[in-house]
């Protein structure tokens, strides 16, 4: 009656055993990375010596793994194999096969590396002892694929993780809000940061209509009333126009002009060297450029060369950092707070240059952005397609309705915001009542639709 001899079990245990410290071995370091490694070196100690040698020696490492993984797989597979011919003979073959399939599966794959990953860290110093030892005693044939893999994937093959992406740091984030590993404020503070490097000037900036200048041409008392019922610590100063601008005047530069000087003011002895960038840099470039030649307030420029705008400094940051308050701001910290708190019914009432970014933090509304506008008026028209804006139309997007409550030849001046239910589409109140003699019921009063 054939047997299993005790040499044979014991040889087929130490194989199956020594395939799962293999696999586990490799999602240690897999899960450690070069990166981790590296700190752990810095920090010392055993386990920062054991780490030495997986970053000098990875492609060895590795090699290490994979030749004694198949070694013994491969023993196994032939242990099992002359041990089912005895019982079973001319299906030896695909008995044995299954069976060691399934064991090298779950006990030489599955759990390994699924513990090892829970314990990387802890495991690290005892696997990288064991595996060197390995790597000495199999040098010659080691170092002999190791060339063979580098004449073959050039010599910066190396074991490296794949890089962590944007989307992988993303991903983290929206992880670890799920699980309260980090407040709100931080899951907000770390999402601006991986949009910084998106975003670009034209979405930030203030629009050259907003834009308060002062003339070259102005006396002290003129320039004094402008700069006291504003709110704004730096000027642009032109020759007439904003298209000539000849630099830009610091509203405490005033405070030390003497009385001597005051009659025959020139405000073109206090000018700072004005600074252009054009709207579609990004931000990150322009703060970087602004903050490390002290530059608080930028033109902006658009492709043609015409001044559209400003941005400063505090909007660059705020990007970050959220809305930065001063005692200038908190009146309208007040009137927005009161808008939030209302029962939305009658709308809100919100000026068409607004930022859409702007629109998202101060009232909640999210309108994605694209690179044909950065406005709540550039959104809109976008919206009408080819219609001309008049007053009285309505835009219905994603729930919300935006009633075109102030526009000034073709330009959309003021807009009423609603929450309703329906697709996108547009329609005009005034032609429908005009022409069909109905209510001011706005679903029945639509003319055409702009389809999603």
């Amino acid at each position: 009656m054939p047997h299993v001899h005790s040499y044979e079990l014991l040889s087929l245990i130490g194989c199956f055993l020594a395939s799962g410290f293999y696999s586990g071995s490799e999602a240690v370091l897999m899960s450690i990375g070069m990166d981790r490694a590296r700190q752990l070196i810095n920090l010392g100690g055993p386990k920062g010596k054991a780490m030495q040698f997986m970053v000098e020696r990875p492609n060895e490492l590795l090699t290490t793994i994979l030749v004694g993984n198949n070694v013994v797989n491969i023993l196994a597979a032939a242990l099992v194999t002359t041990i089912s011919a005895r019982y079973f003979k001319s299906d030896s073959i695909g008995i044995a096969t299954g069976i060691t399939t399934m064991i090298i599966l779950i006990f030489g794959e599955i759990i390994p590396k699924t513990f090892a990953r829970k314990k990387a860290e802890t495991l690290s110093y005892p696997v990288l002892q064991i595996l060197k030892f390995n790597y000495w005693l199999l040098y010659p044939a080691i170092k002999a694929m190791v060339w063979m893999i580098k004449s073959v994937l050039g010599e910066n093959a190396e074991l490296h993780g794949r890089l962590i992406t944007e989307n992988d740091i993303g991903y983290m984030i929206s992880r670890a809000e799920k699980e309260k590993t980090i407040d709100s404020k931080q899951v907000e503070l770390l999402n601006s940061v991986l949009e910084f490097p998106k975003i670009k000037v034209k979405d930030i900036m203030i629009p050259r209509r907003e834009v308060k200048s002062l003339d070259c041409s102005s006396s002290f008392k003129e320039i004094v009333d402008l700069v006291s019922n504003e709110v704004h610590s730096r000027y642009p100063v032109v020759d007439g126009e904003l298209e000539k601008v000849v630099g830009f005047l610091h509203v405490k530069d005033l405070a030390f002009v003497d009385e001597a000087n005051k009659e025959n003011f020139d405000v073109n002895k206090l000018l700072k060297e004005p600074f252009f960038v054009f709207e579609h840099m990004r931000i990150q470039a322009v703060f970087d450029h602004m903050n490390r030649k002290k530059i608080h307030l930028a033109l902006v420029k658009d492709e043609n060369g015409v001044i559209v705008g400003i941005v400063t400094l505090e909007d660059i940051v705020e990007e970050v950092f959220g809305e930065i308050q001063d005692e200038h701001d908190e009146d309208e910290a007040e009137i927005l707070e009161e808008y939030r708190q209302e029962d939305f019914e009658d709308g809100l009432l919100i000026e068409g240059n607004i930022l859409l970014r702007d629109l998202d933090t101060d009232y909640d509304i999210e309108i994605p952005l694209n690179d044909n506008y950065s406005t709540l008026t550039g959104f809109l028209l976008d919206m009408l397609g080819n219609n001309f804006p008049e007053g009285g139309q309505i835009i219905v997007w994603e729930g919300l309705s935006f009633e075109l409550e102030k526009v000034d030849d073709y330009e959309i001046r003021q807009v009423r915001i609603k929450h309703v239910d329906g697709d996108k589409h547009y329609f005009n109140r005034k032609k429908a009542q005009d022409t069909q003699g109905l209510s001011k019921n706005k679903t029945e009063s639509k003319v055409s639709e702009v389809k999603s």
